[in-house]
């Protein structure tokens, strides 16, 4: 699936996409413009009422560029049960920004029969969020069928992606003409084309010098393969092909030619054509398929350190231990620093310090090689002697005596036991052990719970609703140790997030909050939201508060959908991440819903120790309890806000620096037009006495002190300022 960026284009295949921008007013609005505004909607809401449906369309697009969703969804709805399909479409998006994709796909499937813009976005989210591909290509068939350009085009990327080049490029070559994603498309395809073919023409060539007898060969033949081979090469270099895979999974037809360039490259002797070739494999999740050519080259070049390092790399990434181990050896005994390094490492980190001493300081003392010096080597030296002086982890009394009937148990195909074990072997550091104990019960095709001592199956059950602050679990000992050999491969072993999705998903499909938060994680950091997206709503709805911020910051800062965000941040605040609260608060206070405010900026200002930019949320109290008539705590909060300003300056910068609001300045307002007595006007002249002439508060500062009683300076006032004053 290719993923896009706001214009609608992704790095290799460009889609188009559609979502609902709703941009709320942030800023404090003047007395005319929000008068204004006011009577625009009055207009709106008046046709809305005794309109068309178009009317009421019209109105619901009114409120949503102005951030308020939830009361355009009546309106939506009403206009699209009267037949507008824009109405019908916008409904749809609304709904799945806000994750309800069954309600998206209904409102969508009532107009798509007739609209070619709802096709569209019923095909699309059938293929990115509902996994639907089968449904996305009738859609888009039927959308293109209604004249939609977007359908045709997405509907040929589709194809694209399954391999069916022929079909997509004749329904591109109908879409280009009219849509310049379609001709985009057809650009990228022709220039990947063209460059494989440029690359195997140029291997060829040079293959062909190569196979010549040594005294016909060119004097500058290797001259000629190392420029081939320079990676730093300005135009199309050979080395370009694995470090964009989207264009391979985007268009898989090209990937069979591009494997062809690297089979013809090897004629050339360097073992970095083999890395290149396996890194394409590697980049495209194919771990087999990179071994395979680095065992491969291995064999033509068996004293390569690249290759050697390369498979070594490949096989830490996806969590392989065992043969990550063996991988490391061969290196290492030929005096491969890196090599040697990695396996110190990799001992001191399963307790095994006499072979980590021996490595690390083979790896520190040596010289083999043209390597730097490897300053990891003693750093790792120093953390192995802190352990030598703790002690290896160790099992409970109770744990050691349990140890034969599970390992009988787990001999006898209880996956319960197998999994008791895994947690044990894991606790003591032995991860290959763990390993392989996990993948027994991983292994096992339904739940069983064992009877060994009365308590296997129990532990294991007890292990899982820990994990979960006692929510439901999965009943299935194979969920759960797929989900702990993943959080141990990628925690404990730092086996890559793609190596472990796999492992995450059982106990996440049966309901782990732990995995499903994880899997949601594991996607985030893969740079995939629109993955991650349903497991961290999941998660969030079964309260996990950094589930909840990060779904709080995807609707508010990517959909633009702030009243949806605010729920989600008031739920990660009161969960614990007072963070969120300033988020949330800040926001109510713009929309002057002063009370709800309050709460979330109290929590909030609690974690100013250890999110020094929580400091600000001292002003925006000061602001939502001014609005509530509250004056007098008004004003202290104003003054607590004013003393840690300079905290919260050093977290803004440039333009954002410059317009930042001044506490100084708002206290002096409130002093002169609310408290009003001699003491408060004292105390505002000097605050406004002090704001420096380069502020841009200084105008605003003279004119509010012009109306301090007995300190007018009429000499500071401009033209037009008089009224003012």
């Amino acid at each position: 699936m290719t993923s896009t960026g706001t214009d609608g284009a992704s790095t290799a295949g460009a889609r188009t996409t559609e979502t609902a921008t709703t941009g709320a007013t942030t800023g404090a609005p003047g007395a005319a413009a929000a008068d204004s505004r006011e009577a625009e909607e009055r207009a709106y809401r008046m046709a809305a009422e005794h309109g068309e449906a178009a009317d009421r369309h019209a109105y619901a697009e009114f409120l949503v560029g102005r951030g308020r969703v939830d009361d355009a969804v009546r309106w939506l709805e009403e206009a699209a049960r009267g037949g507008d399909p824009r109405a019908a479409r916008l409904r749809a998006v609304t709904a799945k920004d806000r994750g309800q994709y069954a309600v998206a796909a209904y409102w969508y499937r009532t107009a798509a029969e007739r609209d070619g813009a709802c096709a569209f976005g019923l095909a699309e989210l059938l293929w990115e969020r509902l996994d639907d591909q089968e449904g996305a290509a009738e859609w888009y068939a039927r959308g293109a069928a209604l004249g939609s350009v977007e359908c045709r085009t997405n509907g040929a990327l589709l194809l694209l992606s399954q391999g069916r080049s022929a079909e997509a490029e004749a329904e591109l070559a109908q879409a280009a003409p009219y849509d310049h994603v379609a001709g985009r498309v057809e650009q990228r395809m022709a220039e990947l084309g063209e460059r494989i073919d440029l690359h195997r023409a140029r291997i060829l060539e040079l293959t062909a010098l190569c196979g010549l007898p040594a005294e016909e060969r060119p004097a500058d033949l290797p001259a000629r393969v190392a420029e081939f081979l320079d990676d730093a090469e300005e135009c199309a270099p050979f080395s370009e092909l694995h470090t964009e895979p989207e264009w391979f999974t985007s268009y898989p037809s090209f990937l069979p030619e591009a494997e062809k360039a690297y089979v013809e490259a090897r004629a050339l002797g360097n073992p970095r054509t083999d890395q290149w070739h396996a890194l394409l494999h590697y980049n495209l999740d194919r771990y087999e398929d990179a071994c395979r050519v680095l065992a491969d080259g291995l064999r033509r070049h068996p004293d390569s350190r690249l290759l050697s390092r390369s498979l070594s790399a490949v096989h830490f990434q996806y969590g392989e231990l065992a043969r990550y181990e063996a991988s490391l050896r061969p290196g290492a005994e030929a005096g491969d620093r890196i090599q040697q390094r990695r396996l110190g490492d990799l001992c001191r980190e399963q307790w095994r310090t006499a072979e980590a001493r021996r490595w690390l300081e083979a790896a520190e003392a040596g010289t083999d090689g043209d390597d730097d010096p490897y300053e990891a080597a003693a750093d790792s030296l120093t953390e192995l002697e802190a352990d030598e002086r703790t002690g290896p982890p160790a099992l409970s009394a109770e744990e050691e005596t349990r140890l034969p009937a599970l390992h009988a148990a787990a001999g006898s195909g209880d996956p319960a036991a197998a999994l008791e074990l895994g947690r044990l072997a894991e606790k003591l550091h032995r991860y290959p052990e763990a390993v392989r104990h996990y993948r027994r019960a991983a292994a096992a095709p339904e739940a069983s719970a064992s009877a060994v001592d009365g308590g296997v199956g129990g532990a294991a059950r007890a292990l899982d609703a820990g994990r979960n602050g006692g929510e439901d679990s999965p009943a299935c000992p194979a969920a759960v140790a797929s989900y702990a050999l993943g959080r141990m491969l990628h925690e404990e072993c730092g086996a890559h997030e793609k190596a472990v999705v796999p492992l995450y998903l059982p106990a996440a499909r049966a309901g782990d909050l732990d995995a499903v938060e994880g899997l949601g994680a594991l996607y985030v950091r893969l740079d995939d939201p629109v993955a991650a997206e349903p497991w961290l709503r999941r998660a969030a709805r079964f309260g996990r508060p950094e589930a909840a911020g990060w779904v709080g910051n995807r609707v508010g800062d990517g959909y633009g959908d702030m009243e949806e965000a605010v729920r989600w941040w008031t739920r990660a605040a009161k969960g614990g991440k007072v963070w969120y609260g300033w988020r949330a608060g800040k926001q109510l206070v713009r929309w002057r819903r002063y009370e709800e405010a309050e709460a979330l900026l109290r929590l909030a200002w609690t974690g100013r120790e250890e999110q020094e930019a929580l400091h600000e949320a001292a002003y925006w109290l000061a602001r939502a309890l001014r609005g509530q008539g509250r004056t007098a705590e008004a004003v202290e909060w104003l003054r607590t806000a004013r003393e840690v300003h300079h905290l919260v300056r050093s977290g803004y910068s440039g333009f954002m620096l410059t317009s930042l609001f001044d506490p100084a300045t708002e206290l002096a307002e409130l002093l002169v037009d609310e408290v009003a007595t001699p003491e408060a006007h004292e105390e505002a002249a000097e605050l406004l006495a002090a704001v420096p002439e380069t502020s841009p508060e200084h105008r605003a500062a003279r004119q509010l002190s012009a109306r301090v009683p007995g300190r007018s300076h009429p000499e500071a006032r401009g033209p037009g300022t008089a009224a003012e004053a």
